[in-house]
This record gives structure tokens, C-alpha cells and sequence, in this order.
């Protein structure tokens, strides 16, 4: 059984770690970290608002990678991340 990652996880796996999605964000490079925690308003591992996602798939879209809106919402399995990566390398 494969381990499902979070939208989180998703987010600075593609984007190299948590000061990589910091600067998509304009925010610091610690802020995406928090989000691996939960809070009243959220599920541990999700991404804290809309406007954060459209910017990550802005930012993917324009550096070719192929994330989409499901993955910033459910997150992915590794064979799904593994297949995210090899797209990324060949485009």
C-alpha cells in the first residue's frame, strides 16, 4: 500500500521544500511548515486558502509542472508524485 501524501507535502515536494513554496507565496519560508499542522478551521496537511492554490498552480503551470486543483485539495500517492516528477523532467 502506497503512503498518501497531503496537499502540503504535495506543494513542497514540487516546489523544492518550504522555501521554494515561500517564495511563490511571497511569505516566509517557514509559513507552508505551519500548514503541516491542523487548526480549527482546517485539516492537518491542508492549504490554508484559495488564493495560496491559485498561486501554486500558477506558478506550476508556468514552470511546467503538472499539478492540478485536485491535488492541492485531496494530495497524492507516491506513484502519483513519482509520475508528477518524471512529467516535470521531460517538459
Amino acid at each position: 500500500m502506497s503512503k498518501h501524501l497531503t496537499p502540503t507535502d504535495v506543494a513542497l515536494r514540487l516546489f523544492g521544500g518550504a522555501k521554494g513554496v515561500g517564495l511563490v507565496i511571497a511569505s516566509h519560508e517557514k509559513t507552508p511548515l505551519a500548514w503541516k499542522r491542523g487548526s480549527q478551521w482546517r485539516e492537518p496537511g491542508d492549504i490554508p486558502s484559495t488564493r495560496i492554490m491559485r498561486l501554486l498552480l500558477a506558478s506550476a503551470k508556468f514552470r511546467g509542472i503538472p499539478l492540478t486543483a485536485e491535488h492541492l485539495i485531496y494530495g497524492a500517492s507516491e506513484a502519483e508524485m513519482a509520475a508528477l516528477s518524471g512529467q516535470k523532467e521531460a517538459a
